[in-house]
């Protein structure tokens, strides 16, 4: 990750196949993520469903950690991965793989490469 990175100026764009799903406001940084206000535009509703669906096992999770919930967690993770989202960063770098997780008006990511940025 980037020195640069400030909470209030630094601004993320989530995109697909050079779309603009939603635009990221920084608002914090911890070791592993990055944690983000979301504003979407109209080009994300196609995919709400998926990331509730994500948001909605994670909470499951934190109750049940049965494989099977693991499974189906492991199996909506994958076809957020299969939809090549790039997380862009204005002004800056690029993201071409991340965790990335959505839930109402915040999002969080993990950058897979954590030097991806820079270059």
């Amino acid at each position: 990750m980037t020195d640069a990175l400030t909470p209030g100026t630094t601004v993320y764009l989530l995109e697909r196949n050079g779309e603009v799903l939603g635009r990221m406001p920084l608002q914090s940084v911890e070791m592993f993520a990055i944690h983000c206000g979301f504003e979407p535009t109209p080009a994300f509703e196609p995919y709400r469903a998926l990331f509730d669906e994500d948001a909605a096992l994670a909470d499951r999770m934190n109750d049940d950690d049965s494989s099977e919930l693991m499974a189906q967690a492991e199996a909506v993770l994958d076809r957020i991965l299969a939809l090549n989202l790039l997380i862009r960063r204005v002004g800056g770098g690029v993201h071409r793989g991340a965790m990335i997780s959505v839930e109402g008006d915040h999002a969080s990511f993990r950058p897979l490469d954590l030097q991806e940025e820079s270059l």
